[in-house]
């Protein structure tokens, strides 16, 4: 079994990430842990390249400290970053890679993120062909 779980350094995210590691190890699940970086947000940027590797080493680090919270953790534990809208690099991780469960925080660090009622969570549960558990 194999389950994906999205971090983003808020604390749903790691609220999840705790609930994927106990269904982890009742399933004998390898995890593996994704940080989207949104690259929308970089269009009109003069520094363009600069913010993206920024945005990089700051998503490398969360997955970094976020795997250090797994230590331990016997069935394997993946880290990997992807760009792009955050929703929609979810979905594409999930069913590009066969993921079993998409564990993942009901919502986010962006304040529009939270004015939408997890709108990140809400578009990954109705589009994913994969099972989503939400962590409120």
């Amino acid at each position: 079994m194999k389950i994906l779980v999205p971090v983003d350094g808020s604390d749903y995210s790691m609220k999840a990430l705790q609930k994927a590691k106990e269904l982890g190890e009742f399933y004998k699940a390898e995890l593996t842990l994704l940080t989207v970086i949104d690259s929308g947000r970089f269009v009109s940027v003069d520094f363009k390249q600069d913010m993206i590797n920024a945005s990089i080493e700051a998503g490398q680090e969360l997955l970094h400290k976020a795997a250090l919270t797994l230590e331990g953790y016997p069935h394997g534990v993946k880290t990997t970053y992807r760009m792009g809208d955050i929703a929609n690099e979810i979905i594409a991780m999930a069913e590009d890679n066969k993921f079993d469960l998409v564990v993942m925080g009901s919502r986010g660090l962006g304040v529009f993120t939270r004015a939408l009622l997890g709108g990140v969570s809400h578009k990954v549960v109705t589009h994913v062909n994969t099972s989503v558990f939400v962590v409120k």
